[in-house]
């Protein structure tokens, strides 16, 4: 995995918390949301073709959102100047998690019922790692991570 200047380490047994993302880490800190997993990814629906080609390259210079896990909640983050957007999907809600075109382009599919959102990764490693993270059900899991 490639690593940019701007990470830096939150903690010894947490996961590398970019810089952009201290402001929104701290506060699912203090809502007793630890991350488990921190992956630049954008969602489809909400990416312009320019910043899914950004993504599916890999362009961590270039990263305009990201992925934030927890053993709760699965938070998708744009930092801004001022605040930053983010939007949560519990992880209780999430049926199943697909390969889209055996993640030849670093995408994959979230399936909530009826409805289903894309996620587009900026390193393939990363969608795998989230992949195992939901397909073995280890945020039930206290012990794991």
């Amino acid at each position: 995995m490639t690593e940019t200047p701007e990470i830096e380490r939150e903690n010894e047994t947490g996961p590398t918390v970019p810089k952009k993302l201290n402001r929104t880490v701290k506060k699912l800190l203090k809502l007793g949301e630890e991350p488990v997993l921190i992956a630049p990814a954008l969602l489809h629906s909400q990416a312009s073709e320019t910043m899914l080609a950004i993504a599916r390259m890999g362009m961590l210079d270039k990263t305009l959102g990201y992925l934030v896990t927890t053993r709760k909640n699965v938070h998708f983050v744009r930092p801004g100047f001022a605040w930053d957007s983010v939007q949560t999907l519990p992880l209780e809600k999430i049926d199943d998690v697909e390969y889209v075109a055996e993640f030849h382009t670093n995408t994959l599919k979230v399936k909530l019922g009826e409805r289903a959102e894309k996620i587009v990764f900026y390193d393939d490693l990363d969608g795998i790692r989230f992949y195992q993270y939901i397909k073995s059900k280890q945020w039930m899991d206290k012990s794991t991570f």
